[in-house]
């Protein structure tokens, strides 16, 4: 009886040293290979964000909402999908945009928006609406300039201009369609 007792009792040692074994060492952290790379640092990632960049007053500067934002740590840009943005100009006016794509870099001073990129506010001088469509726009949060190089239509009050290229001194209420220029204006 007792030889039984110590038969079963090593048997089931056995049995465990040889999970532990076969098991153990396959689950076991690898050890470094000599000569391979560390992994590189994967950033964040996030659905239905919202980023709020405020400048030295607290005061929100602008407001990005993205249904995925993907932040790629090692080219030090976050990648943004279906954006929408929301500012405001020196007079306090709100202007929206929205964008399949967009991309922001260089610590969030510059935020390139892509895909059917829409902006739209109040003109400071008439506070008629205006809309500037165009494929790609380049928003410099810190000068408080837009640009695109693309095909741009501003329309406003039943007017409507088209042209290539486009700079818009958000602070100075100016903006200048650079080439090709057509449009129509009615007074």
């Amino acid at each position: 009886m007792i030889l039984r007792v110590i038969s079963g009792a090593a048997f089931i040692a056995l049995l465990v040293a040889g999970w532990l074994l076969l098991n153990g060492v396959e689950n076991a952290p690898a050890a470094p290979q000599a000569g391979a790379r560390p992994v590189p640092n994967p950033g964040y990632s996030a659905r239905e964000a919202e980023v709020i960049q405020t400048g030295p007053d607290g005061q929100p500067m602008y407001t990005l909402h993205a249904a995925k934002i993907d932040e790629q740590p090692a080219s030090q840009i976050t990648v943004l999908q279906n954006v929408t943005i929301e500012f405001r100009d020196p007079n306090g006016h709100v202007w929206n945009g929205r964008a399949d794509e967009g991309t922001v870099v260089d610590g969030a001073t510059q935020i390139d928006l892509s895909g059917a990129v829409k902006l739209w506010g109040l003109l400071p001088s008439s506070e008629q609406p205006i809309s500037l469509s165009s494929d790609r726009l380049a928003v410099d949060t810190r000068t408080e300039i837009v640009t695109t190089r693309d095909p741009v239509l501003l329309e406003w009050s039943g007017q409507r201009l088209e042209g290539r290229g486009l700079v818009a001194h958000l602070r100075e209420q100016r903006v200048k369609v650079e080439a090709d220029v057509r449009g129509t204006y009615q007074p």
